[in-house]
């Protein structure tokens, strides 16, 4: 099971041993999260589609108060026996039921386009940030987050949802809660026909409100039934925030169990990584239960607020009908333009699920912002381009230091002339392969300063290689593009590297990290090096899976292709030292320079 990072801000504020940050900072992320996209060099169609929904919404509004009115007409022609007007009360009925099904297919349309357009302009925001200065590894390093993968995909997705009904989306939220305010004055105006003037005593006096009973009555309703229904909600929040965690780490771990699923099945250890699925899965059942009684609460206080909401306006107005005050179709009309009324009022009530789900995401994007824009100070300078002529890499004062601080190794000085062959040797846990990261650029932990020459091309070959979704060719050619080198070419290179037999399936669609051995890997690796002969190649262990003939081969290929690179190698086989020039050996923290030549003699 991949375990989820312990002790980073968000985790800890979760498990409520950090206080949350500031509300100013996360009103001030969440204000900056929403509008940026309409600020975006999109913005004119995202103020078009805003414009369109905002008209649609003008339309929906409408609707409902035709409708209304068509409710008032329709209960009064009944009660006063008029049949002459029925047929032109249904027609007037189908012309409001075709208004209301063009404004929600509208909807739909201009809410979907503006949400794939919002989502793709953040999405390629969010990766741009996250690819730049290689933030999505040092992220997965130092296990700053969880799951940024999903918050990119999940979270992105949802926070620009623009819903059918109550929106998901913090602008779909805004726009329904601004026209909430517009439906309620309209249906206001509605209720005041059927309200009756409302005074309360006060020191002998009674001071009359305005409006009248019921539109004060909705008013208090809808105020206490806010306020409970959001303290019955609180807990919501945090266990659909936990539930998203949950489920992105459970995905993670069976996409963990598919990637090594062959070393899992030799290894006979199904039942462990089993087991580890179910804690990860227990996880998800315990705060299952505990996000079903917070909903379950939720929608029974929703309910009832519901059914009440409907009562009401009866009890208010069913008097004033058996007086003789209002028609029978005022009843039915204040009856609705209640519920309207108060629904609209009560918008927080009813779009509390959205609000506490956005309220999740704007944690969950603002964590992953604060990581990706967390500027770690770097301990080991590292300059490209910062050498002199001759000099392919030079190191002075390199200190080596884990991520927590504790050091790990000292290299002082140490310099690496244009075609020099260097072999790093020491036993395992040394921090060889720290070494190579930190000389690339890749580890800033530490003390001193690193230079890299630019002249000409660098490549950094690592133990297991990465090998691209596609074809064979597309895995040879990385980085490339496979378009860029001809068949014959990748043809002879597999020949070359001793994998002939998969020439003819190079562009096969497959599972090639799956399908080829770890050998067969490093031996794709000797190929993509024949193919960009590098001037400068890092090799990190990379013939660690090949029997001594094929490792042999795969330097002598090297040097025989590329006589004048520059090449830095980690090795264990004190045999394959022979084709390197110098040495670097890692002991007890320190390190020692020599040349093969002198440690021959």
């Amino acid at each position: 099971m991949i375990p989820p990072p312990a002790n980073v801000d968000e985790t800890r504020r979760e498990a409520g041993l950090q206080s949350n940050q500031p509300a100013r900072e996360r009103w001030a992320h969440a204000w900056r999260t929403s509008t940026r996209y309409f600020v975006s060099d999109d913005w004119k169609w995202a103020w078009f589609l805003v414009a369109c929904y905002c008209a649609i919404e003008v339309g929906t509004t409408y609707a409902f108060l035709l409708a209304n009115q068509w409710q008032r007409n329709f209960f009064d022609a009944i009660e006063q026996r008029q049949g002459g007007l029925f047929l032109s009360l249904v027609f007037a009925f189908s012309m409001i039921i075709l208004l209301q099904i063009g404004t929600s297919f509208a909807h739909n349309i201009v809410g979907w386009t503006l949400s794939i357009r919002w989502r793709k302009w953040m999405t390629e925001w969010y990766l741009g940030r996250w690819f730049a200065r290689d933030r999505f590894y040092e992220i997965e390093r130092l296990r700053m987050i969880d799951n940024p993968d999903q918050r990119i995909a999940e979270d992105v997705k949802e926070f620009t949802s623009m819903g059918t009904v109550y929106g998901t989306s913090p602008l779909s939220i805004l726009i329904a809660l601004i026209f909430s305010v517009i439906r309620a004055v309209a249906f206001g105006a509605i209720l005041l026909e059927t309200s009756s003037p409302i005074s309360i005593p006060l020191f002998g006096y009674r001071i009359p409100l305005p409006g009248g009973d019921l539109i004060w009555f909705a008013i208090i309703y809808v105020l206490v039934g806010t306020t409970v229904i959001t303290w019955i909600g609180r807990p919501f929040v945090r266990r659909r925030m936990r539930e998203q965690h949950y489920d992105a780490d459970f995905r993670s771990d069976l996409i963990h169990v598919r990637r090594n699923s062959e070393q899992i099945a030799f290894s006979g250890a199904q039942g462990t990584e089993q087991g580890g699925l179910r804690v990860a899965f227990e996880n998800i059942r315990r705060n299952w239960y505990r996000l079903m009684l917070a909903n379950a609460g939720l929608q029974v206080g929703q309910g009832f607020y519901q059914q009440v909401m409907g009562i009401i306006p009866l009890f208010l107005t069913v008097p004033k009908y058996f007086a003789g005050a209002i028609s029978f179709g005022q009843v039915q009309a204040a009856r609705d333009a209640f519920s309207q009324f108060s629904g609209t009022l009560s918008y927080i009530v009813t779009a509390y699920p959205s609000i506490a789900r956005q309220i999740a995401n704007f944690n969950r994007l603002k964590a992953l912002d604060d990581a990706i824009d967390q500027e770690r100070p770097r301990g080991i300078g590292f300059t490209p381009g910062g050498t002199p002529d001759g000099v392919a890499i030079s190191a002075t004062g390199l200190v080596l230091r884990r991520p927590n601080g504790e050091p790990l190794m000292e290299v002082s000085d140490w310099t690496i002339r244009d075609g020099e062959r260097w072999v790093i040797e020491g036993p395992s846990g040394t921090g060889k392969t720290t070494l190579l990261r930190a000389i690339a650029g890749l580890w800033p932990d530490g003390a001193g300063q690193v230079a890299m020459t630019k002249r000409g091309s660098a490549m950094l070959v690592p133990q297991r290689l990465y090998l691209p979704l596609g074809t064979l060719k597309n895995a040879i050619c990385f980085p490339d593009r496979a378009e860029d080198h001809d068949d014959a070419t990748i043809a002879a290179l597999l020949e070359r590297v001793r994998l002939d037999a998969h020439a003819d399936a190079m562009h096969e669609l497959r599972m090639w990290q799956d399908e080829l051995s770890p050998g067969e890997q490093q031996r794709v690796a000797l190929a993509r090096i024949l193919l960009q002969r590098p001037s400068l190649l890092i090799v990190d262990e990379a013939t660690s899976a090949l029997d001594a003939d094929n490792a042999a081969h795969f330097y002598q290929a090297v040097i025989a292709a590329m006589p004048d690179a520059t090449i830095v190698s980690v090795v264990h086989n004190e045999k394959l030292a022979a084709y390197h020039t110098h040495r670097l050996r890692l002991h007890h923290g320190h390190a020692t320079i020599s040349m093969i030549a002198e440690d021959a003699a």
